[in-house]
């Protein structure tokens, strides 16, 4: 088996996303499988994962089941992010639908936080 690097390897290669909420704070995304179909969220606080989740094509929705705090900032509980899976009409993405609390306010978050192509391999 040869380690050479294809343009289907390519294409089939897991999609790493990062979206910062503050400096500290980013939401990360791994999109992974055939058709780019499964989507893995984490939380990280600096270089620490403080909540993971998958969601795939049977299950696209999957909620925060706690509040997590990172640094300044509190995620509240019942944050969703939701998988769309991508055709050859659109482009596959993770929504994120949050509440963030500070000291001083409360904010809702609402954001594409990852988003790509369907494989050019299908």
């Amino acid at each position: 088996m040869s380690d050479t690097l294809t343009a289907e390897l390519m294409a089939s290669a897991p999609l790493k996303f990062s979206y910062p909420i503050t400096p500290e704070v980013s939401i990360d995304t791994t999109v992974s499988g055939d058709s780019r179909q499964n989507a893995t969220v984490s939380i990280i606080y600096g270089s620490m994962t403080l909540w993971s989740g998958t969601m795939t094509q049977f299950a696209p929705e999957i909620t925060t089941p706690f509040e997590i705090k990172a640094g300044s900032i509190t995620i509240e509980e019942g944050g969703t992010f939701t998988l769309t899976i991508p055709t050859s009409m659109q482009n596959g993405s993770v929504a994120a639908d949050l509440t963030i609390t500070t000291a001083t306010s409360k904010v809702p978050f609402n954001a594409l936080v990852a988003t790509w192509p369907l494989s050019s391999a299908n």
